[in-house]
Parts: structure tokens; C-alpha cells; sequence
């Protein structure tokens, strides 16, 4: 019933998102209710734990609040013209889509090296919209960025899947890191390929503007309207990049996101707006990028709550690797890692890691296939399909920032994704051991 009722709620929540005119914060809060009901949950317990799925999400709300709102500011003020500014001064960037890009992936690469998605997303994605926007580069590219560069570097012994792997297997989370570094190093290399490729695809569209035709390099402050110009903040300049920086030092030093934007705000909205009336407007002003990625993530931590509530997760983990016929059991490793990376855009980390790998872990024993073998696989398929996992907060938080919808990045990132999960899969069948 669990596994029948996982598979059914998963796969309308992927055709609504993706194909109907619902908002996908309602697809995500009606329809677990609407199943869990069905199959018997009682009423009261299935609002506990939906109640419960939006309580594990409220850190993710704020923080993306708060973020917004600090970032929409610094963006107010001017912070990043000159900044970007000198990025795109450097010699061959911003002549063609690949090279911006590539920039933007390199950031991500430096700020994921903590191995917080959400730091990654809120340092790389704010200034570099900018870039994309001015350039005329469409903005799923950015997803597809965190699909790959990203999803690689989060193969990092601290960035999640490894750690929770390493538990799974009962192996030093440092050892299996070090055998999957071949396969992390190789993965960047080829994400970049695809960046590369993926570039080229964009800019046979013919709308991208090369950086030397708008003077990006230089914003004159001509290009802005007198209103823009007055919200600007010149003579703070030294003042917003030190605080932005110290926030950001903050976040990678360990204080949770969401206190760390709270201050943020609370310092840059009075020092550069100095009237009560100057800063609502502000808040006002970006409430709009605010709300419906809000009611998103809440509507996510409604079906996370119920699908894990009910043990649908666990359920449908099971039933998957149980179909796998008896014959094929010594390439048990190799089907399932090649099945995580779609498998990703379902289930999240915890599914995956804590769901799929024991089971696949206990065959793959029965036929000589090593755990460390078979962590790899799912690790490597995983972290690739991760950047747009549907039951994943912070992928919410990542389109919010992005400003575009589910179903645009999941056109162009899976394709993608799957190519670029199915080879990491059969390296680290080969080079894990």
C-alpha cells in the first residue's frame, strides 16, 4: 500500500508540477494530504505531520527571507556593479556565454567549499543574476551550474551524502572520500564540459549580449533611472563590502544561516536607508521574490513531513531494490547507481542514503560487491540529480533566488544530469574498490 501510494503521489506531484498551471507550493501541501487520507492515516496524525515537515523547514524559510531581503539591499545600493565590474573586466570574459558561466561555476566551487548548499546559493546566485541578466543569459544555466560543478563538489567528507554513506557502511568517512577523489576531480572536469556545451546550445539562440556591446565593465550611472540612482550608496561602499564579507566569513565559520542574514539586515538596512519609511520600501520592494518561493518551501516541508511520516520513503527504497531480478544481483551496484541520479529528482539525501544504500549494501554482499563499491555508485548518481531534487527545501531556495520556475530548469538541467550521473556511476564502478 506505502510503496503504491509513494509511487502514485510522486509521480502526479512531478506531471502537476511540470505540466499543470497549479503553484507548486498547493500541488505539494494538497496532494500527500489528499493520499495519506486515502490510505487510511488519521486525520489528526496526518496534520502532525505535516505540522512537523513545516517546523523542520522553518530555519530554510527564514534564512531565505532574510537573505533576500540583504542581498536585494547590497544589489540597491550598488555593491556588486563595481564588483562584477572588474569580473568581467578580465581578459575574454563575458565575450561569450561559457566564459560567464564558467565564472559563476567557479564561485560556487569556492563557496561550496564549506559544503553548505545554501551558502553556496546565497554567495554565487544574487550577484551573478545580475551578470545574466545584463548579458542576456537565460537563468536556468545557473541551475544547471549546481546540478554539476556543484553536485560534484559535493562529494566533499563534509558536504552530506559521503558522511551519511561512510555511517551507512560503517567505514571512516575520510577513507571513502579519499577512494572517491579520482571520480570527484574527473566529475568537475566533465561538469565543466557540459557547461561548456550547454553554453554553446544558449548562444545559437542569438539573444546573448557580449559585455564590450553594453559596457558592463563600466556601469555609467547614466544607464540608471534617477530613482535607481537615488537608492544608490556610493560613500558606504567599504562599509557594505566589509559587512557582506564578515556575514559571509560568519556563515562559513559555522553561525546558522538563518541567524547570520537576520543581523545582516538588521545592520545594513538602518545604516544605508535611514528613515523607518526608507526601509519598508525596501523590504517592500523585494517582498515580491519573497512569497511565492516561500509558500514553495512550505508546501515542500508538507509533503516531506507526510512522505516521511507515513514511511513512504522507506517503502518505496525497499520496493525499488527488490524488483532487481536475481540474475542481475552482481551489477546490483551499477543499475542502482545508475537509477539514483533520476531517482534524486524524487527522493532526497536521507531516502537515498539511509533508504536504497543498506539494502543494496546487504545484496551486493551476497554476490562479492564491496559496500564501499556500492556507496560510490549511489553517492555519485546522487549528488548529480540533487541540484532540483523535488522533495528538498533548499532547491526551492535555489529557483527562488534564480527567479524561475521548476519546470524550466528540469528542462534543461535532466538530460543533462542523467548523462553526466551515468558516467560518474560507471567510473566509480571502476576506480572504487
Amino acid at each position: 500500500m506505502l510503496v503504491a501510494a509513494s509511487v502514485v503521489l510522486l509521480a502526479a506531484l512531478l506531471i502537476l508540477i511540470l505540466k499543470s498551471k497549479f503553484l507548486p507550493g498547493n500541488i505539494m501541501a494538497m496532494l500527500p494530504l489528499a493520499i495519506a487520507l486515502i490510505i487510511g492515516t488519521g486525520f489528526t496524525e496526518t496534520l502532525t505531520m505535516a505540522h512537523e515537515g513545516i517546523v523542520d523547514v522553518a530555519a530554510v524559510v527564514v534564512m531565505f527571507i532574510f537573505a533576500t531581503v540583504y542581498f536585494g539591499v547590497m544589489s540597491d545600493v550598488g555593491l556588486f556593479e563595481p564588483i562584477i565590474g572588474r569580473l568581467m573586466r578580465i581578459k575574454g570574459v563575458g565575450k561569450s556565454i561559457f566564459s560567464v558561466v564558467a565564472v559563476a561555476a567557479l564561485i560556487a566551487m569556492l563557496a561550496h567549499l564549506d559544503g553548505q548548499g545554501v551558502t553556496t546559493l546565497v554567495v554565487t546566485v544574487p550577484p551573478m543574476l545580475i551578470v545574466f541578466d545584463k548579458l542576456k543569459i537565460r537563468r536556468p544555466l545557473m541551475a544547471l551550474i549546481f546540478s554539476t560543478v556543484v553536485g560534484c563538489m559535493n562529494m566533499l567528507p563534509w558536504g552530506g551524502p559521503v558522511a551519511r554513506a561512510a555511517t551507512v557502511i560503517n567505514m571512516d568517512v575520510m577513507e571513502l572520500y579519499k577512494q572517491m577523489v579520482p571520480v570527484q576531480l574527473i566529475g568537475l572536469v566533465l561538469s565543466f564540459g557540459v557547461l561548456f556545451l550547454a553554453s554553446r546550445q544558449e548562444q545559437k539562440r542569438g539573444e546573448f549580449t557580449p559585455s564590450s556591446e553594453v559596457s558592463f565593465g563600466q556601469v555609467e550611472v547614466s544607464e540608471a533611472s534617477e530613482q535607481v540612482q537615488a537608492l544608490r550608496r556610493p560613500k558606504l561602499f567599504w562599509f557594505n563590502l566589509a559587512l557582506t564579507v564578515v556575514l559571509l566569513v560568519l556563515l562559513f565559520a559555522g553561525v546558522p544561516a538563518h541567524i547570520g542574514f537576520i543581523f545582516g539586515c538588521a545592520v545594513a538596512l538602518p545604516v544605508n536607508y535611514r528613515s523607518i519609511k526608507e526601509q519598508n520600501a525596501r523590504i517592500k520592494a523585494h517582498a515580491g521574490n519573497l512569497l511565492i518561493a516561500v509558500y514553495t518551501i512550505v508546501g515542500a516541508g508538507v509533503l516531506l513531513g507526510i512522505m516521511e511520516g507515513t514511511g513512504m520513503f522507506e517503502a518505496l527504497a525497499t520496493a525499488i531494490v527488490s524488483i532487481i531480478p536475481p540474475a542481475l544481483s552482481n551489477y546490483v551496484h551499477i543499475i542502482l547507481g545508475l537509477l539514483s541520479t533520476p531517482l534524486s529528482f524524487l527522493l532526497n539525501t536521507d531516502a537515498m542514503i539511509y533508504g536504497i544504500l543498506p539494502v543494496a549494501v546487504n545484496i551486493g554482499a551476497q554476490y562479492g560487491v564491496s559496500a564501499v563499491t556500492i556507496a560510490a555508485m549511489i553517492i555519485s548518481g546522487r549528488v548529480i540529480g540533487a541540484g532540483l531534487c523535488i522533495t528538498t527545501p533548499s532547491v526551492y531556495l535555489g529557483l527562488g533566488l534564480m527567479q524561475i520556475d521548476y519546470k524550466d530548469g528540469f528542462k534543461l538541467v535532466f538530460k543533462w544530469a542523467l548523462l553526466l550521473g551515468s558516467i560518474l556511476v560507471l567510473l566509480s564502478a571502476l576506480l572504487v574498490r
